[in-house]
C-alpha cells in the first residue's frame, strides 16, 4: 500500500501557519506593561517601562526565529511535487518543537543572564532545527521533492543545516563559558536563513539532433 496520501500541501501549511501565528501570539501577551502611578515622574516613568526591555528582546529573538522557520518552511513545502502520511508526522514534530519557544523564551526574560536559561533556550533551537533538517532529509529520500532542484542548491542547503546544528549544539553549553556567546549564536544562525534563496532548477539537457 503506498504512503502517499490525498491531501494538499496547502493544507499543511495552513495549519502550520495557524500554530506559528499562535506561538507568536502567546509570546507577545508574555511582555506586561508594567503599572505606574498617573503621578510617577518622567525618569520614574523610564525606569519602570526599562524593566520589560529584556522581555522585548527575548520576543524580538523568538520572533526573528519563528520568522525565519515560516519563511522556510513555505519555501521548503514549495518545493515538494507531493506529500505523505510520513511527512505529516515530521511536520508535527518540528511545530511540536515550536510551539514550546514561548516557554525558554520567558525564562530568557526574567533571568538572561542565567546559563540555565540559554542551555534551555538552545536545546529548544536545536530540537527545532535537528526536526527541520531530518524533515528535508526524509522527503529528499522519499523522492517527495522536485527532481530539477539544483545540486548546488540541494549542497548549499545541506553545509546551512549541519553548520546551523553545529552552532546550536555549541550554544547549550557556551552558556556556561559567557552567555554572550550562546546569544551570538542565537542570532547567527537565523540570519543565516533571513533571505532563503530562490529555488534553482536544473537546466533541461539539451536533445541532440540525429
Amino acid at each position: 500500500m503506498s504512503n502517499t496520501i490525498e491531501i494538499g500541501k496547502s493544507r499543511i501549511e495552513s495549519f502550520s501557519d495557524g500554530v506559528i501565528a499562535i506561538i507568536i501570539t502567546l509570546m507577545v501577551f508574555d511582555v506586561k506593561i508594567p503599572e505606574i502611578d498617573s503621578s510617577a515622574s518622567g525618569i520614574s516613568m523610564w525606569n519602570k517601562v526599562s524593566e520589560i526591555i529584556p522581555h522585548l528582546l527575548a520576543y524580538l529573538l523568538s520572533f526573528l526565529l519563528l520568522g525565519v522557520y515560516w519563511v522556510n518552511h513555505h519555501h521548503f513545502f514549495h518545493s515538494l511535487t507531493t506529500t505523505d502520511r510520513n511527512l505529516l508526522w515530521w511536520n508535527l514534530n518540528l511545530l511540536f518543537w515550536l510551539s514550546i519557544i514561548p516557554i525558554p523564551t520567558r525564562f530568557l526574560a526574567t533571568h538572561p543572564m542565567n546559563p540555565e536559561s540559554t542551555t534551555m533556550y538552545a536545546f529548544n533551537v536545536f530540537a527545532a532545527s535537528l526536526s527541520f533538517t531530518l524533515m528535508g532529509r526524509y522527503a529528499k529520500a522519499r523522492n517527495l521533492m522536485h527532481q530539477d532542484i539544483s545540486r548546488r542548491r540541494k549542497k548549499r542547503l545541506a553545509r546551512m543545516n549541519t553548520l546551523g546544528l553545529i552552532l546550536y549544539g555549541i550554544s547549550i553549553f557556551a552558556g556556561y563559558l559567557s552567555v554572550y556567546i550562546s546569544y551570538l549564536i542565537f542570532f547567527i544562525v537565523p540570519a543565516m536563513y533571513f533571505i532563503p534563496p530562490k529555488i534553482e532548477l536544473e537546466a533541461p539537457a539539451q536533445i541532440k539532433k540525429s
